[in-house]
């Protein structure tokens, strides 16, 4: 986070402070004596970033909700009982993750809110700096309500800063409207921000990007009758204006690009590599989690409490074996698949002792999407890909369909995993299965799959049918409202 942290960290949590609901509203500030100078400004930006990298956000949480139901990881048999409710796709509603779930977006969301109200209003700086941290509020507002649309369905909706208790017991806005904020917002963004890279901000591009995943949510949503999309009167509409913008992505995107090397992408070192359109920032040298981040952790498996080496030498010490991989996800890899022989580690080493990981044992093949080799103590600097290039390459595979465009922008993809082109004359719904699957395969880990699997309306066909999970009904495409949120908020 250090480019966010040149902003004025410092002063933005001396200033800015966050209390629980039950207390104040979420990220609740006071106005009085802010929001008067361009410092004040960015104080409150990044103020509206620091809430991602929390723990309880994209550095832990945020991953267990989304990648614990699908068929990409599993946990130790002596993880929480709240943790195994996503495992087996049986979440109630008084979970605390659940609960933790929803209440980090909405206070991300008051943030944002508190940016749009007030930077506007802010004369001591240039149009261009206001524009562009107006338009990044809108950003970070847009991509908060969609983790909150796509997980819980018709929630409420706030665009103004929520300032007291009564302003916090609003009703459901209906999926349609929070997308239409969504939408809106994103358009905003593209019109407001520039398209220069600065680390774990967004920017032109990231707007472009994730408002081409937020209109392929939509179109997919309705072209396969998902519960809560029929009221998208459009799908081909909506897959043509995925294509224009994740085309904008591949074809005005000046210095991002995919990454010919697998473990470049991930290399802590190298955060401004091609590949990385907008991450959740983390730096190991903070000073409490949410600054520096502990995620790798929860991948990483517990050798023996050594520090173990991969096979090309990286330094790895051991974690707490906490999220293990599936079978089903490891198996599903083709052998030489670079995804899985580059990315996922199946052989480590102690001294001269080789260890061989088995996907069914205690210690297991696991990611090294997450890993920082010079971390200090538990303190790491990965940060937790958001939207990557190749990411929106797919996107935009999807968006076009079986046609020679799409097939180009799928192979781009197979041919750097080290495979072959996908199979040519598929029919659309062949084809736009095929690139899920791809998009499983190569964003494993990364907190994509289970939207994925509820845009498409494929829950119980992949997980149920094919890996023999249980799903139970309520848990399927939506999760339930938190029982703290409907307790307190009788119009819910």
């Amino acid at each position: 986070m250090k480019r966010i942290t040149q902003l004025g960290l410092a002063a933005a949590v001396a200033l800015l402070a966050g209390c629980s609901l039950e207390e104040e509203p979420y990220g609740f500030n006071s106005t009085t004596n802010f929001y008067k100078t361009e410092a004040d400004a960015n104080a409150a930006l990044v103020y509206a970033y620091a809430i991602l990298p929390e723990i309880e956000y994209y550095s832990r949480n945020f991953i267990l909700i989304t990648e614990l139901p699908t068929e990409n990881i599993t946990l130790k048999p002596d993880a929480g009982a709240s943790n195994f409710e996503f495992d087996r796709l049986a979440v109630r509603p008084d979970n605390p993750e659940l609960t933790t779930a929803w209440r980090y977006a909405y206070i991300g969301v008051n943030r944002a809110n508190a940016v749009i109200a007030n930077v506007p209003g802010i004369t001591e700086m240039s149009d261009a700096s206001r524009n562009q941290l107006v338009g990044e509020a809108h950003f970070l507002r847009a991509l908060h309500y969609f983790n909150i649309v796509r997980l819980f369905g018709a929630a409420p909706v706030h665009t103004t800063p929520v300032t007291s208790l009564d302003q916090t017991s609003s009703a459901r806005a209906t999926m349609q409207e929070i997308y239409a904020l969504i939408t809106d917002d994103l358009k905003k963004s593209i019109e407001l921000t520039d398209a220069v890279r600065r680390d774990g901000r967004a920017n032109k591009v990231a707007a472009w990007g994730l408002l081409a995943k937020v209109d392929l949510t939509l179109a997919s949503g309705k072209a396969t009758n998902s519960p809560g999309y029929d009221f998208v009167p459009n799908a081909d509409a909506l897959y043509a204006e995925a294509k224009t913008y994740a085309g904008n992505v591949l074809t005005n995107s000046g210095s991002y690009g995919l990454d010919p090397s697998l473990k470049a992408i991930f290399d802590v070192d190298k955060k401004n590599g091609p590949e990385h359109i907008f991450d959740v920032a983390t730096d190991r040298s903070g000073l409490s989690e949410g600054n520096y981040s502990k995620l790798p952790l929860m991948f990483i498996p517990y050798i023996d409490g050594a520090v173990f080496k991969l096979a090309d030498s990286t330094s790895v010490r051991s974690g707490y074996n906490h999220f293990v991989t599936e079978p089903a996800l490891y198996n599903s890899f083709a052998a030489d698949d670079k995804r899985k022989t580059e990315l996922i580690p199946s052989r480590v080493y102690v001294g001269n002792k080789e260890t061989v990981l088995s996907i069914t044992g205690y210690s297991r093949p696991f990611t090294r999407k997450y890993l920082d080799p010079k971390q200090v103590g538990e303190q790491t600097s990965a940060n937790t890909p958001v939207l990557r290039y190749s990411d929106v390459l797919l996107l935009y595979a999807e968006a076009c369909g079986p046609t020679a465009e799409g097939y180009a922008a799928v192979n781009r993809i197979r041919t750097r995993a080290g495979l072959a082109n996908l199979q040519p004359g598929l029919s659309v719904t062949a084809f736009r299965d095929a690139i899920l699957q791809e998009r499983a395969w190569e964003l494993a880990f990364e907190g994509n799959r289970l939207f994925d699997l509820r845009r498409t309306h494929k829950m119980e066909e992949v997980l149920v049918q094919k890996y023999g999970k249980t799903i139970q009904p309520d848990n399927a495409y939506f999760f339930a409202t938190p029982t703290r949120e409907t307790d307190l908020n009788p119009n819910l």
